[in-house]
């Protein structure tokens, strides 16, 4: 791997600034919420391998996420009267995203011998919608996104020129994803590479990649420690969940309700990649011509897999689609130069037509029959009437300055692409992750705040935000509550308190829940 100059550490701080923006706001349920909960109770006295949410042993991911979330808290936690503790709960995921960015953008002009080509990619992901939601989350999804950049770049180099050095750091990316992702992290680039061996028929090749003692004991000695320590904190209950609830199951059936059909992708795909989706049917025209390369191939096999393997799973969600980020910025890469017309950069147009379409027509957003919902709708339509002349202002700008980036004459085609992701990265960190985020979760932290000041005994009943613990820096166990208890419960749960015939005090109220104190000296 080619040593960081002067311009990858000047583009990488770029990226981690660039990143930044919009991560003060309140943090969104329930992911990011359970991210940082178990962070804190990890931090709390908890078992350095496995983690619980709510004083309750959580499942859903390995540890090494959850380490980095520690570090940053511990690190940087000092600074929270200065700067929000989401901008320091998030920071693992800016990192990892401008990593990410890097490495694809500095493949991209190791491979072309253009470095402006590299730069291009670089910007091109921090921009794109899912990459830029998706590194700004507290959650695990842009760590393991940089594992698969670096899987995919050293693969890559591997089928160019077998070396050892490279077979070794391919291990260390499998080691780091499994320990961030599980199964997933080797399932994709192993599955890729197989494809690819398989079709090119480089059987020697394969051979060559797994035989080296040396690489699977760099495997052993990163996951047995973990696994071990697990063990110890969960026992065999952890692989139980672990691995069939939350992989087989996530694949073989619909987890939390997030099912969607074969053609799930065939839509969601051309929105996540927003403003390059263009790009993406570009090269789709192009494949005979990408085919011959082995590089190219490759690429092309890892995106085709990755859409086909998302697309039959029983548990599908819009950023399993970035798993495929890692070839396909590459071959954007490979296509930029051969395209000068703006019309691949149409798509860039969307969303910020999109968000003025809303605030023109927000009035005729059909009510939603959930009560949750209608109340976190009631809330948005609050804000948009407080706040409607600055956002009506900047969501004008920001389409005009699409349109601008659009129709200025000269500019060539990448020109156009990264000022209307700039101006998409504006819509979404600037006025629709904030808005959303204002409306959904300020009450809910302005609650916890109010909990933690009052040093209340809170349980939970019928309501999952774990950002609540989070804030109040305190578990919230979902029980039943007794006389001179808090609790946080759902609107539809109130009728059981109020049959119980005794004054009710609300303290707080946001879309779906409520805070409510219970009469009666405090529990000890």
């Amino acid at each position: 791997m080619i040593a960081l100059n002067k311009l990858d550490w000047r583009l990488f701080i770029c990226l981690v600034l660039l990143g930044l923006i919009g991560t003060w706001v309140p943090l969104f349920d329930l992911d990011e919420g359970a991210f940082l909960e178990a962070t804190r109770e990890l931090l709390n006295g908890g078992h350095w391998a496995a983690t619980t949410l709510d004083g309750e042993p959580r499942y859903d991911k390995p540890i090494f996420s959850y380490w980095l979330q520690a570090l940053s808290l511990t690190l940087f936690g000092w600074l929270t009267p200065l700067v929000p503790i989401e901008m320091i709960g998030r920071l693992p995921s800016v990192i990892a995203g401008a990593l990410w960015a890097l490495v694809l953008g500095r493949f991209s002009a190791e491979i072309s011998k253009k470095p402006a080509l590299g730069v291009f990619v670089a910007f091109a992901l921090a921009t794109t919608l899912g990459t830029l939601v998706i590194s700004r989350a507290a959650t695990a999804d842009a760590i393991l996104n940089l594992w698969f950049a670096l899987l995919f770049t050293d693969i890559a180099r591997y089928i160019q020129e077998p070396r050892d050095s490279v077979r070794l750091r391919v291990f260390l990316w499998f080691g780091l994803g499994i320990l961030t992702k599980g199964p997933v992290a080797v399932l994709i680039p192993a599955g890729a590479f197989g494809l690819w061996v398989l079709v090119s028929n480089q059987w020697s090749v394969l051979w060559q990649a797994l035989a080296s003692w040396r690489a699977w004991a760099l495997l052993v000695a990163l996951l047995t420690p973990w696994l071990i320590g697990v063990y110890d904190a969960q026992g065999f209950a952890f692989f139980e969940n672990f691995i069939l609830r939350h992989n087989v199951e996530r694949f073989s059936g619909n987890l939390h309700g997030h099912g969607g059909h074969p053609l799930y992708y065939v839509f969601v795909m051309p929105l996540v990649l927003l403003p390059y989706s263009g790009l993406v049917m570009a090269i789709l025209l192009r494949i005979r011509d990408y085919w011959a390369c082995p590089v190219n191939r490759f690429a092309l096999i890892w995106v085709g897999f990755v859409v086909v393997l998302v697309s039959f799973s029983g548990t599908q969600l819009p950023h399993y689609v970035l798993y495929s980020t890692a070839p396909l910025f590459i071959l954007y890469a490979r296509i930029l130069p051969s395209l000068t017309s703006r019309i691949w950069a149409l798509p860039g147009l969307f969303i910020p037509a999109l968000l003025l379409g809303l605030g023109i027509f927000h009035q005729w957003i059909p009510e939603p029959k959930h009560l949750r919902d209608q109340e976190q709708l009631i809330l948005l339509m609050q804000l948009f009437a407080h706040w409607w002349m600055p956002l009506a202002l900047a969501t004008v700008s920001l389409v005009l300055l699409a349109l601008i980036a659009l129709i200025v004459p000269g500019w060539g085609l990448s020109q156009r692409l990264i000022a209307l992701g700039g101006v998409q990265l504006a819509c979404i960190a600037l006025i629709t992750l904030p808005v959303l985020s204002e409306a959904r979760q300020r009450p809910l932290k302005e609650a916890a705040l109010i909990a933690k000041a009052a040093q209340a005994d809170v349980v939970s009943q019928g309501v999952r935000m774990p950002s609540f613990s989070f804030y109040r820096d305190a578990i919230t166990k979902e029980k039943l509550p007794a006389e001179g208890q808090w609790v946080l419960i759902s609107v539809t749960r109130i009728h059981e308190l109020q049959a119980r015939q005794i004054p009710l005090e609300i303290k707080a109220a946001g879309p779906g829940w409520r805070l409510i104190a219970l009469p009666g000296p405090k529990p000890i």
